[in-house]
Parts: C-alpha cells; structure tokens; sequence
C-alpha cells in the first residue's frame, strides 16, 4: 500500500473533522484525537484500533496511520511539532507507545476540557506561549498514562520511518544521498526509489521542502534578516534557498513577509 508523507508546515494546528477518512500518511508532528461523538476506526503502524465518545489516541511522529469512519465521526484533532512544548521533546522523539489508546474511563479528568481550551486558543488566535503551556500540561497527563518504550531508529522503524526519522534530526546540516546511505546502512538507490515512487517527491525536494518550511516559519515569527533565516534553515546558498521557497509556497521570502506584515 502507498504511504503519503503529510507536510505540516504550522509548529501547531487544531481543527474538527467530521466523518473523517484519510489513507495511510506519516508526518512529522505529534498528533492527538478525541472522539466527540460518534466513533472512527485509527489504523497506526498496521494496528487496528476502534474509538468511541471520549475516547483519545496519540500518534507520534512519523508513525504510519489512517483513518475510517463508517457510519458517522465527530474528532478533535491536535498537531504539534515535537519541539513545541519544549520540556516533552526527548519523549516525543525518543520513545513511541506500547499502546496509543486511552479510553474515556481511562483518560486523566482534565484531558478532555484542556484539550477544547486548547483548540478554543488556537482558534481564537491566541498568544503561541498560552498554546504551549496548555500542550505541555496535556502531555504531563498523557505521557504517564502511556507505556512508552525507546526506539532506535536505525534498529526499529521500518526502512521508511528510518529515512524519515534520521532526515527530520539532521536536515539542517549537508546531507546527501551517500551520506544517508552510509549512515543507515541501506543502498542509496533504494533509498531514492522510495523517495520518488512512496513519498511522490526527490529526496533533494524533500530536503528542501523541509528547510524551506523551518525558513517559513522564521520569516513568519522572527525578525532575523532573510539572509540569515536561509542559513539558518540549513541552506549553503540564497539562491538555492530562493529557488526552493518559491516551489513551495509560490512567491519568495521577501514577498511572504511583506505579506504577513513583519517589519525588519
């Protein structure tokens, strides 16, 4: 079956879905759903898991998943990057569930109404360190209710989730074809034909996307100079940082930031 690799740009987002169906895809925020009504079936690493009212599941990062509704779903999603809460990102990076589920009459009491605060902020466009503290105390709950065990990504993870997983912690720096290859001990022309035929994009596109994305969110909440942001985004040159940004988004960094306002 074809995987999709979801690009979320947003260190966070929030949103209701109803009757929600979605073919398998990873990316490489955290994800939290609750059930609000209804009930929707969450496939996760090939797991079949079947979630009533109140229920709530936790997919890290870069964990295969989908969704089906039958009959009728009404969910809350939460994305966030991993580096987002701060104190939590070793767990969220370094461990994944034994079991991502909690059912309601397991679920920690101030969950569910933090968690409808927490979109009700997100929508309302709240302060992002309000967004933060309120993820951090939803994580404090969760974390402990999970059994979580470490994984090795060069051990554990199938071959994509290795890929993905080594690329997410070291995209910043020169990184190759060979170099992958080297690092994670798998054949670079296997690596590229995963690339193109599972994730439908190169793996310098990919490279790419992921830096112009970082770069984005710096000229969104940042005043750096957009020379610097390009560096700091891991590209070695603004040519190459224009020519990505502009295939990602459409116009180019200087043309984004006078759009949303930011004064330098």
């Amino acid at each position: 079956m074809k995987i999709q690799y979801q690009h979320r740009h947003q260190p966070f987002h929030s949103f209701i879905s109803i009757d929600n169906t979605y073919p398998l895809h990873l990316h490489k925020t955290v994800e939290i759903t609750i059930v609000l009504s209804g009930s929707i079936q969450i496939t996760i690493n090939e797991k079949e898991y079947l979630l009533s009212e109140g229920d709530l599941i936790v997919i890290f990062p870069n964990q295969p998943h989908s969704y089906k509704t039958t009959e009728n779903s009404r969910i809350l999603l939460v994305f966030f990057d991993a580096a987002f809460p701060g104190d939590y990102t070793g767990e969220l990076t370094k461990y994944i569930p034994e079991y991502p589920m909690l059912p309601t009459t397991e679920l920690p009491e101030p969950i569910p109404s933090s968690l409808s605060t927490l979109h009700k902020l997100y929508t309302e466009q709240r302060d992002n360190r309000l967004l933060k503290a309120y993820t951090s105390v939803i994580l404090g709950y969760l974390l402990p209710s999970l059994s979580l065990k470490k994984i090795d990504y060069t051990q554990d993870l199938d071959t994509i989730q290795r890929i993905l997983a080594y690329v997410d912690l070291h995209f910043l720096e020169p990184l190759t074809l060979e170099m992958l290859s080297k690092e994670l001990g798998i054949s670079k022309f296997l690596i590229s034909r995963i690339f193109s035929d599972q994730l439908h994009t190169s793996f310098r596109d990919y490279i790419n996307g992921r830096r112009a994305a970082l770069a984005q969110m710096l000229l969104q909440s940042t005043t750096k100079p957009v020379t610097e942001i390009a560096f700091d985004a891991g590209f070695n040159s603004l040519r190459s940082f224009y020519r990505a940004f502009k295939k990602e988004y459409g116009i180019t960094p200087n043309e984004f930031r006078s759009n949303i306002g930011v004064v330098i």
